[in-house]
């Protein structure tokens, strides 16, 4: 019998199984520290998981609105949300004539 991807992580046993789709590098302006967001596939679903290695906070600056995407949005519209999520309070910072710092970057401890 010949088995597909999809059959192969039917058992009970497996809980959420994710394909990889692609993976993505960068830094932002003034502040020397990698981030990466990798994008995932349920197996099951057609749906896009986010995982990214940094999140941002800076005092003083309150999140603007979440970018959302939703499970009809392509690998490129999830990139974008996870992205704009970062940059937006990176500008916000910035617009207030805050100096960038390595400080703002919170590196999530769940990130393999």
């Amino acid at each position: 019998m010949s088995w597909s991807r999809e059959e192969a992580l039917t058992d009970p046993a497996i809980r959420e199984p994710l394909k990889f789709l692609s993976e993505f590098r960068f830094s932002l302006r003034d502040i020397p520290v990698e981030i990466t967001i990798r994008l995932y596939q349920p197996v099951h679903s057609g749906r896009i998981v986010i995982r990214r290695s940094h999140d941002i906070a800076v005092d003083g600056i309150i999140a603007g609105k979440a970018y959302n995407y939703d499970e009809e949005s392509s690998e490129g519209e999830a990139l974008q949300a996870a992205v704009c999520d970062l940059v937006s309070v990176y500008n916000a910072a910035r617009a207030k004539e805050l100096k960038p710092d390595r400080s703002w970057l919170k590196a999530n401890a769940d990130f393999q």
